[in-house]
């Protein structure tokens, strides 16, 4: 009798491989998640430096970053911009509460996240006392390594490095 289909064993077996594949490599694809997160988080925080530095020196303003902890750590990043009156420019937490840089799959370690203690950028587009914040994954992975960038108090200058890592954050990047 010549008979076509598949029987319940082949059903059974095909879903066992598919089944250890995606067991396999479901934990690769989430290391890779956290890492495009994290490395999106560390140039929308540059960015977002840049383009503070720029309209400070447009409006002859002033603009805060603040992160919005006390503890050290924070996954909210926020702005504000302010003209030479000292009047609010911009305030994206105005339009929306929720208003966010990061992701939300990054912890910011700095000091503007203890004591709320905003980086304040002056019309010359520097911050006194200058700017150091360590991006690491909010999961606590140790396999990814860590982003930190610190700019500078008197020339602005912004220096970047890669974490190799959990405590070692002195690799120089571009």
């Amino acid at each position: 009798m010549n008979q076509q289909g598949v029987t319940f064993l082949e059903i059974v077996v095909v879903i066992a491989i598919m089944m250890i594949t995606s067991a396999l490599v479901a934990p690769s694809i989430q290391n890779w998640r956290q890492k495009r997160a994290l490395e999106s988080d560390f140039h929308a925080v540059l960015a977002q430096i840049d383009y503070l530095r720029v309209r400070v020196r447009t409006l002859n303003g002033t603009a805060r970053l603040s992160c919005l902890s006390r503890s050290g750590n924070g996954d909210v990043l926020t702005y504000q911009v302010l003209d030479n009156s000292g009047q609010v420019v911009e305030d994206p937490t105005a339009k929306s509460a929720s208003y966010n840089v990061l992701s939300g799959k990054t912890v910011l370690i700095s000091t503007i996240c203890s004591n709320n203690s905003p980086a304040v950028f002056s019309s010359a587009g520097v911050v006194a006392g200058g700017l150091d914040i360590i991006f690491k994954p909010l999961s606590g992975s140790t396999a990814i390594p860590g982003y930190r960038f610190a700019l500078t108090p008197t020339t602005g200058f912004v220096q970047k490095y890669k974490c190799t890592d959990s405590t070692n954050c002195d690799s120089e990047i571009d």
